[in-house]
C-alpha cells in the first residue's frame, strides 16, 4: 500500500513538472525592460518594454550620414540625419527549448530628420509595419537577438523597406 501510494505521489509531481510551461529564457517574463542596438536602415540604439505576455513596445533612436565636418566657418562634424521609433508589438512563440524563437509583427511610427545641403533640413513621418524574428537564450537568459523588416510609408518621402539586426540585452 505504501509503495503503490508513493508511485501515485511521484507520478502526480511527475505530471506537474512536465505540464508546467517551460520558459527558457527570462526575456519578457522576469525582466520586461531590455537596450540594445541594432544596425540597418538607420542603425541606433534600440529598447523594448514588455507590457504583456505577447506585447512589447519596440523604441529606438536611429542615426546615418556621419559627417566630418568643416572647419572654414565653424565645425559641424557628427551624424546629420536621425529618427525616432516606436512600434506596438504581438509576440507569439515558435520553438521553446535550450532557446525560445518567437515572431513579431505589429504597427507603429518613425519620425525622419536629414540634412539636405545648403543649411537645409528637411523632414518626414511615416508609419510602419514590423514582422521579424527573435530569438531568446536559456544561457545567458537576459540577450535577445531579433531580425526585422519593416514597410514604411513616408510622409512625403513614399514607401520604403528597413531591415534590421540587433542585440537588446534585458534587465
Amino acid at each position: 500500500m505504501r509503495r503503490k501510494l508513493l508511485l501515485a505521489c511521484a507520478a502526480v509531481v511527475l505530471a506537474l513538472v512536465v505540464s508546467r510551461p517551460a520558459r527558457a529564457t527570462e526575456v519578457g517574463y522576469n525582466r520586461t525592460f531590455g537596450l540594445g542596438f541594432e544596425l540597418g536602415d538607420p542603425s541606433g540604439i534600440v529598447g523594448k518594454y514588455w507590457v504583456g505576455n505577447a506585447n512589447a513596445l519596440d523604441f529606438g533612436i536611429g542615426f546615418w550620414g556621419y559627417d566630418v565636418g568643416y572647419c572654414n566657418y565653424g565645425c559641424n562634424a557628427g551624424y546629420q540625419n536621425y529618427s525616432f521609433h516606436i512600434d506596438y508589438l504581438w509576440q507569439s512563440n515558435l520553438v521553446k527549448g535550450t532557446v525560445q524563437l518567437d515572431w513579431h509583427i505589429g504597427v507603429g511610427g518613425r519620425a525622419i530628420v536629414w540634412d539636405a545641403g545648403n543649411n537645409t533640413t528637411h523632414a518626414a513621418i511615416g508609419a510602419r509595419m514590423p514582422l521579424g524574428l527573435d530569438l531568446m537564450f536559456q544561457r545567458p537568459s537576459f540577450v535577445e537577438i531579433f531580425f526585422e523588416l519593416a514597410p514604411a510609408l513616408y510622409i512625403p518621402a513614399g514607401l520604403t523597406f528597413e531591415p534590421a539586426l540587433g542585440v537588446r540585452f534585458y534587465f
